[in-house]
């Protein structure tokens, strides 16, 4: 959840692909955004404190161990921490952000 409690992040992905994240408005059950950057099965993804970013981590046993920050207003990809050997499979800020 947002922390404001208005959206809601989830993570997909198979060994066909698909491997995005959603955005959705809580209320209304619809799509705000799709995000779309991630190599393999989406793990983890989590709100900033402050709501206006998510962090995602994903891997798969075949690669794709990818961590991404992302603009949860615009879907933009912000910036990828590269450097893992193995799945992300899980993200948590900071409470400072």
């Amino acid at each position: 959840w947002s922390p404001d409690g208005t959206k809601l992040a989830s993570g997909s992905g198979s060994p066909f692909g698909g491997h995005q994240l959603f955005i959705w408005d809580a209320q209304t059950g619809q799509k705000i955004l799709e995000l779309k950057g991630h190599a393999a099965t989406v793990q983890s993804v989590v709100w900033s404190p402050d709501g206006t970013k998510l962090a995602s981590g994903s891997g798969s046993p075949f690669g794709g161990h990818q961590l991404f920050i992302w603009d949860a207003q615009t879907g933009q990809k912000i910036l990828e921490l590269k450097g893992h050997a193995a799945t992300v499979q899980s993200v948590v800020w900071s409470p400072d952000g």
